[in-house]
């Protein structure tokens, strides 16, 4: 006779074998593995992708496509492992290059960083504390959280850099074209601040920091591109990074911000950095671009309705730059993917809105997409 503490033991044990089908990794639903994959220094551990849940065929064609739009690298992973690799253009997994606006994301997830150990007070600290010319002026009403999700309202200027040059200053000159967080523009020159502001709090250049700060993750090839500037200051612009090394900081994110057993940036700011920083853009977070909201805006002003890539999942998000530099997220399917290349080239698809959805994010991320079948 099966008694009632055998019974307890067998509906945990039953537990137990339905669990270990499956495991909640990030925010996605996949096969279990013992421990979360992080890959070490160099190496990286790869799978067939029939393994990872692909369908060989249609992930073959994604590459392909990839391939024929001036791509010189793609990585594609999933579940911390790579399923596919692939350089062109004489490229090879130690070809370092600017990721231009793709380094917004880097920059977003470095103010999470320096909130954590308490350089800046928060994201409504008012970015005068580092912005001295600001102070007793209607910009000392200027949040961190406006430079974050470009709500600052700053005139957007044309960028100069060279060592006869202050970007930092010069964009602090700038008029307000609008009241604080009242007008969303996409303003580089803005953004850029961050970095010296970063150097301010941390009494650090802005590689020091970033390299101590991503330290586990052994970024070997990956720096900010930095000019001098007057007075022992520095113009510093986009960071350039290898493939692989996009990917580790995209798995960074995709697993809220922790890797192996260390949590280096707080899981809230992840969250909220990824998700709509405001309403005037629902597609944008903190640096961070966002699929599944009902409309967005796009660098140029442009608006329009409809999700930013309609073939994606919703809660796909990514680290957009010029150039097609892309490193996207895809929790729901426990995906990274980073491109590096030059123009892809893709158009408006016929009956597009002006300034819409286009193009190489949604035809290439939606096929990687498509060809996951578990």
């Amino acid at each position: 006779m099966i008694q009632p503490n055998q019974i307890c033991q067998m509906s945990r044990r039953a537990m137990i074998r339905s669990l270990t089908g499956s495991l909640l990794v990030g925010r996605a639903l996949l096969p279990l593995q013992s421990k979360p994959y992080y890959p070490q220094g160099i190496s990286w551990e790869a799978r067939p992708p029939i393994e990872l849940g692909f369908e060989t065929t249609a992930l073959d064609e994604a590459v392909r496509y990839a391939a024929t739009h001036n791509s010189t690298g793609l990585v594609i992973v999933r579940g911390g492992r790579m399923a596919a690799e692939q350089y062109w253009q004489q490229w090879t997994p130690e070809t370092a290059r600017p990721i231009f606006s793709a380094s917004k994301s880097v920059t977003a997830t470095l103010v999470g960083m320096a909130i954590d150990d308490g350089l800046f007070r928060g994201v409504e600290q008012s970015a005068s504390a580092f912005v001295p010319a600001w102070r007793g002026t209607p910009k000392e009403s200027i949040t961190i959280r406006h430079m974050l999700s470009m709500t600052t309202g700053i005139k957007v200027g044309n960028l100069r850099d060279g060592q006869f040059v202050d970007a930092f200053a010069e964009t602090a000159a700038l008029p307000l074209d609008h009241k604080p967080g009242e007008h969303w523009a996409y303003n580089t020159a803005v953004y850029r601040m961050l970095l010296r502001m970063l150097e301010n709090a941390t009494g650090e250049t802005i590689n020091r920091y970033t390299q101590r700060k991503f330290a586990p993750l052994q970024l070997r090839h990956s720096l900010w591109d930095c000019g001098l500037a007057p007075d022992n200051k520095t113009n510093c612009s986009w960071f350039r990074s290898t493939l692989r090394e996009m990917a580790k900081f995209g798995l960074l994110i995709l697993r809220n911000g922790r890797w192996e057993d260390r949590q280096l940036i707080s899981a809230p700011f992840v969250r909220e950095s990824t998700s709509p920083s405001q309403k005037l853009n629902q597609a944008y977070g903190y640096l961070w671009w966002l699929n599944g909201k009902p409309s967005f805006r796009l660098p140029d002003g442009r608006a329009a309705q409809g999700m930013l890539w309609p073939d994606c999942p919703p809660d796909a998000f990514g680290a957009l730059g010029a150039q097609d530099k892309k490193i996207y997220v895809v929790p729901s399917l426990d995906l990274v993917v980073a491109r590096h290349g030059g123009p892809a080239g893709v158009e408006l698809r016929p009956g597009d809105e002006p300034g819409g959805r286009s193009s190489f994010d949604n035809e290439l991320l939606g096929r990687i997409c498509r060809a996951v079948k578990r």
